[in-house]
């Protein structure tokens, strides 16, 4: 994905003061989560505050030059279904298009996904994609504090066993 200005690496606060980026269609996947991360951001930036906590829970299908296929997992039937109703759609498209100029007749489409499609490892919502990054990231401290030398020590000097690890993730 290419950006016409490097809005994605400014901070929060700094992005109001741009134009809107725009930018090519995805060809991977990971451009694909790129730009949707591009187009919440944008919801965001435009006070769209409703559209954005609808459509952050949205997985990645398909994202083509005339089709964006979002998809909600059977937890997020309800939000699926809030998020297919036209209005809602017809906002985003709007936002889509304005981002990927290259999709001015952009179909977009709302599917609520069944028990089998939800549960396969392929397309992860960003909430999903951030909550197994904290998870993994959570477990890998957890380990490096029980392998630390000095957690060793402790332990083995008064035959304790860890209960519970904190972190900051």
């Amino acid at each position: 994905v290419e950006f016409a200005n490097g809005v994605e690496n400014l901070p929060h606060d700094d992005r109001r003061e741009l134009p809107a980026p725009t930018m090519g269609i995805p060809a991977t996947a990971d451009d694909a989560m790129r730009a949707w991360n591009v187009v919440l951001s944008q919801l965001e930036v435009r006070k769209k505050v409703s559209l954005f906590g609808l459509f952050e829970h949205a997985r990645i299908l398909k994202w083509t030059k005339d089709e964006l296929e979002l998809g909600y997992p059977v937890a997020q039937h309800a939000v699926g279904e809030m998020a297919a109703e036209k209005d809602k759609i017809d906002e985003l498209r709007a936002v889509v298009r304005e981002l990927v100029p290259d999709m001015k007749s952009v179909k977009l489409t709302v599917r609520r996904l069944d028990a089998v499609e939800s549960d396969k490892a392929g397309a992860r919502s960003v909430l999903e994609t951030s909550r197994e990054h904290r998870t993994a990231e959570r477990t890998k401290r957890e380990a490096e504090a029980r392998e630390h030398p000095i957690t060793k020590h402790v332990l083995q000097t008064f035959g304790a066993q860890i209960k519970e690890i904190k972190t900051d993730v």
